[in-house]
């Protein structure tokens, strides 16, 4: 049996190998970007300078670790991104507009994981001889990067949401409420654009909101997509299996 034949007798073998690309890229992120990278919660804008420098070279070792491994698993968001399209165009069936969206923002998105990570890895590169304003102006230029390019992500977020409310099946692919939450928080994270305003506060990049309620949310949101993707997979597989019986 050759691949083709192996591809026409189930279509979505590989993408539930790439379906599984969320939950890595979610450890991943936790792990390199968010626990080694000190980003729980981030440097907060409101540091004086040279305590900023202090802090930052003090871990910079560890921040350098963590913002390779952030870089260099990045790229899996916009593998899981190609499973969730794959997964919308059975519900669009004729129409790719809303999974195409879904999956360029995926794949703009996957950006936010590889540049601002790079620029925090240059700044620990030769953290101790470069001045501190040097060193706070490239973690600022990160955070800015890294917070105010979300509208990419909004446009998939609110694809994905349509498109499971537009579902019109006895039983749809996902739940209607997973649909809300993407509405949810495509809309929520216009808040982000608040950030530059505030070196302090609920709007700050360390802030209650734009980073504990919307970094946590959308975490959330990257697990239980995850999970209904799969489970998908498997209903999808499983109708393609009943229409197309083996000869």
């Amino acid at each position: 049996m050759n691949l083709a034949t192996l591809s026409s007798s189930n279509p979505y073998q590989y993408v539930r190998v790439c379906a599984w690309a969320g939950p890595l890229v979610l450890v991943i992120a936790v792990v390199f970007w968010a626990a080694l990278g000190q980003n729980i919660p981030p440097y907060s804008a409101a540091m004086e300078v040279n305590a900023f420098a202090e802090a930052f070279r003090a871990k910079a070792h560890l921040i350098r670790v963590g913002m390779v491994g952030m870089i260099m698993g990045g790229v899996l968001y916009m593998v899981w991104g190609l499973a969730i399209s794959k997964v919308m165009e059975s519900i669009e069936r004729h129409n790719n507009v809303l999974s195409t969206l879904q999956m360029w923002g995926a794949g703009l998105t996957t950006l936010f994981f590889m540049i601002p990570p790079g620029i925090w890895l240059t700044a620990t590169f030769r953290a101790e001889s470069t001045a501190p304003e040097t060193l706070q102006l490239l973690y600022d230029l990160g955070w800015m990067l890294f917070d105010m390019t979300v509208p990419v992500t909004m446009v998939q977020f609110a694809a994905f949401g349509v498109c499971v409310l537009g579902d019109r099946r006895r039983m749809p692919v996902f739940p209607k409420w997973l649909g809300w939450m993407a509405l949810y928080l495509a809309g929520s994270f216009a808040l982000f654009a608040l950030m530059p305003f505030f070196k302090a506060g609920a709007f700050s990049r360390s802030g209650a909101v734009n980073f504990w309620v919307e970094f946590n949310l959308f975490f959330l949101f990257m697990l239980l997509t995850s999970v209904f993707v799969l489970r998908a997979i498997t209903r999808l597989e499983a109708e393609h299996a009943a229409s197309h019986p083996a000869s």
